[in-house]
């Protein structure tokens, strides 16, 4: 069998994905349990509603569970780079594994087969391979600190810290930017280092930092040759027109930078704080062209968003044009 060819579930339970989301993280598990019998019984009982994609036996044994198209009930609670409903946006993967002793050379070949073939299959590139408790820190422990990230990570197969550079700040907010989901300090630093660096122990500390700050720089920045977008009400904008710049909306005044969205955040940006208004005007930048005063920080839940720590130019405009209302009260965009 290879993973292409599932078409049929052999557990029940699975859902449709929702909001037509498509794979962009694989979650790597391990079952926890000392009898693959029973982990099989489990993640195919309508009662249990739990189930995964895949499960790995330690001989190597794939079995698919659950055909990738559909959403595997695998994730739970938990969230990663402030996206929610990780069911909906992975694939599970099992390891049979008690979750006290290594995982054998058999089961680990047949992951790092099964991840690359997800991998090509659905574009997802190594950052979105993640362990179940890099999304849910506050109650899970899976894959664990047996676990061998850095036999991915030289495949290409897992995120790896690019060196241990000199931090830029505490370990919080580099946690944010990573993807890590708010919650209790202590649970997120102990996932982390279940991740990057099992062996360190004792509170944070600089290895933590340097670490985290390493993971910063594997992660591809934001591309900045894609415009970004901002929304004036009519008074701003004829003030933007008159004064050849703007220092924004009173929030932008109030947090000492404007606020930018790119096309995927601005539905989410004109709902939360645009809904139903009148005569609108959507600008787009050049998000290269806005230079080192653009940044992509952590916002709305935890997703990278473009500020800009200067007053935005009329001469920064690629384009503009009103933001209509349609029949069904949002706001129409159009090709972005």
């Amino acid at each position: 069998m290879t993973p292409g060819d599932v078409t049929a579930a052999a557990s029940p339970n699975h859902s449709a994905r929702r909001d037509g989301l498509t794979p962009a993280l694989i979650v790597i598990h391990y079952t926890g349990m000392a009898s693959l019998t029973e982990v099989r019984a489990r993640l195919c009982d309508p009662a249990a509603e739990v189930s995964a994609h895949w499960l790995i036996a330690p001989d190597g044994t794939t079995e698919a569970l659950v055909p990738e198209t559909l959403r595997a009930w695998h994730a739970g609670a938990g969230s990663w780079r402030g996206a929610g409903d990780i069911n909906s946006r992975s694939i599970g993967i099992e390891l049979h594994n008690p979750g006290d002793r290594p995982f054998p050379q058999p089961q680990m070949q047949a992951l790092e087969s099964l991840l690359a073939a997800i991998m090509a299959r659905w574009n997802i590139p190594a950052q979105g391979v993640i362990a179940h408790s890099d999304m849910a820190p506050d109650r899970k422990t899976d894959p664990g600190a047996r676990f061998d990230w850095g036999r991915l990570a030289r495949q290409g197969l897992a995120l790896a810290p690019n060196g241990l550079p000199d931090p830029p700040g505490p370990l919080a907010p580099m946690l944010d930017r990573i993807g890590y989901p708010p919650g209790d300090d202590a649970a997120r630093l102990a996932a982390f280092r279940l991740r990057f660096c099992p062996w360190n122990r004792g509170a944070e500390n600089d290895l933590d930092r340097r670490t985290a700050a390493g993971a910063l720089a594997a992660l591809p920045a934001p591309d900045s040759a894609l415009p970004v977008y901002k929304v004036l009400r009519a008074d701003e904008w004829a003030a933007l027109q008159a004064q050849g710049e703007t220092a924004g909306a009173p929030v932008d005044l109030a947090d000492g930078y404007v606020h930018l969205s790119s096309a995927p955040q601005l539905p989410e940006t004109l709902g939360k704080h645009f809904a139903g208004a009148q005569g609108l005007q959507l600008l787009a930048c050049d998000a290269a062209a806005l230079g080192p005063a653009l940044r992509w920080e952590p916002s709305r839940k935890n997703a990278l968003f473009p500020h800009l720590y200067r007053a935005l130019r009329l001469a920064d405009l690629m384009w503009h044009r009103p933001l209509p209302l349609g029949p069904d009260g949002h706001h129409l965009t159009g090709d972005l």
